[in-house]
């Protein structure tokens, strides 16, 4: 079933209501008597929303006496994971270490984004390791109040730390691979 475009409009409505709340969190009861409830179901969906975060919306809006459209959040949702469930998207979210609802349908999209998710944190953890190393390192030599003591058990800290990086090197090594061999069968 091929989805119904929608006006432009309506998806400018909603992400002006999604940049009023913290990471669009749910809608502020006020505005729910003006919600575009097919608008916000595509913005959910684009952002990966399962079908329970219409819980939130009626959560909020019942503040105000207003019950969400649901068929049409639903019809919108759909239609936003439409694109959010594109493979290439796994890929992004993942590298970029962001959660996955698992709202898509397709278990490969949920195989992907862990593969790269665990390449994006071997990333981090190389990173966030050279900056500690970095600031040992720069510490040794800039610091001149330093013991002979205080700078023999630095010396031993950094070789630690080189040695914890040389592992996470190896599964970044190992999770790169992984995520290519999953790309290559999936043809992404």
């Amino acid at each position: 079933m091929q989805a119904k475009p929608y006006p432009a409009r309506h998806l400018l409505v909603s992400v002006a209501l999604c940049a009023t709340l913290a990471a669009c969190a749910s809608i502020p009861a006020e505005q729910c008597p003006y919600v575009d409830w097919h608008a916000l179901g595509i913005e959910d969906g684009l952002r990966g929303h399962g079908p329970d975060r219409i819980a939130a919306h009626r959560s909020a809006c019942a503040k105000v006496g207003i019950a969400p459209d649901t068929r049409a959040w639903e019809a919108g949702r759909q239609q936003g994971l439409m694109t959010y469930c594109q493979l290439p998207n796994a890929i992004t979210l993942g590298l970029s270490r962001q959660t996955y609802s698992y709202a898509c349908t397709d278990p490969t999209f949920g195989e992907l984004h862990a593969a790269a998710r665990r390449l994006g944190e071997a990333r981090h953890a190389i990173e966030s390791l050279d900056r500690d190393l970095d600031a040992r390192e720069r510490r040794l030599v800039t610091d001149r109040k330093l013991s002979d003591k205080d700078r023999a058990e630095l010396r031993a800290e950094i070789r630690q730390l080189e040695r914890r990086r040389d592992r996470l090197r190896d599964e970044r090594r190992d999770a790169d691979r992984a995520l290519e061999r999953l790309r290559d069968w999936l043809g992404v």
